[in-house]
């Protein structure tokens, strides 16, 4: 026996959570037993309403952390590729049901309206070296640019100042 307060506490807590746990197991063993049992008996009808419920507490179990994720995963895996088994020996037969044809209107026909023809474009993919893509950006910028005048000197405003006050 543990000595230590929150070692005793521990163990009180860890045998609560087991019987809680074998609870869980139980009552989701006895569910799943009853859904094998219909699907033996062929009663497809109310193994498809069952199957949502037992697949709700499956995942409540495996969220309680009582089942792994995955193995909850696969009990609902196969016990619906079990209900799909069943089905597929033992087919409903299903009701047909009488389509209901719209009733047509008339329509007064009007001149052809042109129609709208949407063009796709589709980008082509050019591949290009650097020295050939820099050499045709300057020969554009020489053909559509005629030739910039050297820039005028810029003067600050002292030396402005003081060119008026020279004269």
């Amino acid at each position: 026996m543990a000595n230590i307060k929150s070692a005793k506490k521990r163990i009180l807590v860890n045998k609560r959570q087991k019987e809680e746990n074998k609870l869980v197991k139980s009552s989701l063993s006895t569910f799943i037993k009853k859904y094998k049992k219909l699907l033996a008996e062929s009663k497809v009808n109310e193994a498809e309403t069952m199957l949502p419920e037992l697949v709700a507490a499956i995942n409540s179990a495996a969220s309680k952390g009582v089942l792994h994720q995955n193995n909850a995963s696969r009990k609902v895996a196969r016990l619906s590729a079990a209900l799909t088994k069943v089905k597929a020996r033992n087919p409903q037969p299903v009701e047909v049901k009488e389509e209901v044809k719209p009733v047509e209107e008339k329509v007064e026909e009007k001149a052809p309206a042109k129609k709208t023809t949407t063009r796709k474009t589709t980008a082509t993919k050019t591949t290009t070296t650097k020295k050939a893509t820099t050499k045709t950006a300057a020969s554009k910028a020489e053909k559509s640019e005629p030739a910039k005048k050297p820039a005028a000197k810029r003067t600050t405003k002292k030396a402005a100042a003081t060119k008026k006050d020279a004269e």
